[in-house]
């Protein structure tokens, strides 16, 4: 993990609230796993004094970049929403465990809400450049067809992809744990990938286990600090029967579904 700057070179309005920003940071390029995160201070001053957290979206090596997707919802993100080319912002990074890769050829499903996409289109990136090129199917879920951010970047890298809006504008309507179901009820899926709400991912969670499938989800958590001092982001897991708690900015992002304690999440599921 690095103390480094990173340029901002190009912002875009990709959907309502929702903006990708592409960086130059060769080290964040070259060192960047997907399913990590980047945890970066929007402002040089004190307020708002604490980090933000962003999950890498893809990365050129050639240009030594990164892109990040964000939605402008609080007052730190409302700053890099309005952000210039040219500024530069300091940054931890990349941190956290990434997402494990097979190690050979594999159906490979990848479940995306909202913003959850981003790291999922790092990861379908990357299976499709191994040496032995996974199968991807791409799933993609959001109130409307409006918030489908960054979709094109997502389909162009799957070789199956289908997508599910609340309001039936876009895809079936639905969630996008319905397409799942019937995904995994054709069968041949080997490992499933999630990225989204918290709701999302335990239905996702209990939808591989009936069916048997490893799933690996990547869990969005405010945190402060970012390297595991300040034990905010924690959340429960279980382990051989015992309930732990884990952060999610060392031990996660990315989980095994099995091992989180979903039920322990209720009171985020109702918020969700």
């Amino acid at each position: 993990m690095l103390t480094t700057q990173a340029e901002l070179t190009r912002r875009e309005q990709v959907a309502p609230e929702h903006y990708l920003l592409t960086f130059v940071c060769p080290p964040i390029a070259e060192q960047a796993q997907p399913g990590q995160f980047v945890h970066l201070r929007v402002t040089k001053g004190l307020e708002p004094l604490l980090r933000r957290p962003f999950s890498v979206m893809n990365v050129n090596l050639s240009q030594g970049s990164f892109q990040l997707l964000i939605q402008a919802v609080g007052q730190g993100t409302q700053i890099l929403a309005q952000a210039q080319a040219g500024a530069v912002f300091d940054l931890l990074g990349p941190v956290g465990q990434p997402f494990p890769l097979p190690d050979g050829a594999e159906q490979v499903l990848l479940v995306a809400g909202g913003v959850g996409v981003a790291p999922l289109i790092f990861v379908a990136e990357r299976l499709k450049e191994q040496p032995a090129p996974c199968y991807v199917q791409g799933l993609f879920g959001a109130q409307t067809e409006d918030y489908l951010c960054c979709w094109l970047e997502f389909s162009t890298r799957c070789d199956e992809f289908a997508t599910a809006t609340e309001d039936g504008s876009a895809g079936e309507k639905g969630l996008v744990t319905d397409l799942l179901d019937k995904q995994l009820d054709r069968g041949g899926v080997d490992r499933v990938y999630a990225c989204g709400p918290v709701a999302m991912l335990a239905e996702v969670a209990r939808q591989c286990q009936e069916q048997q499938v490893p799933c690996w989800v990547s869990v969005e958590q405010r945190m402060a600090c970012g390297v595991g001092a300040c034990l905010g982001c924690v959340i429960p897991t279980r382990c051989e029967g015992s309930q732990h708690y884990q952060r999610v900015c060392r031990e996660g992002p990315v989980f095994a579904a099995a091992q989180i304690d979903w039920e322990a999440m209720s009171p985020e599921l109702d918020r969700c």
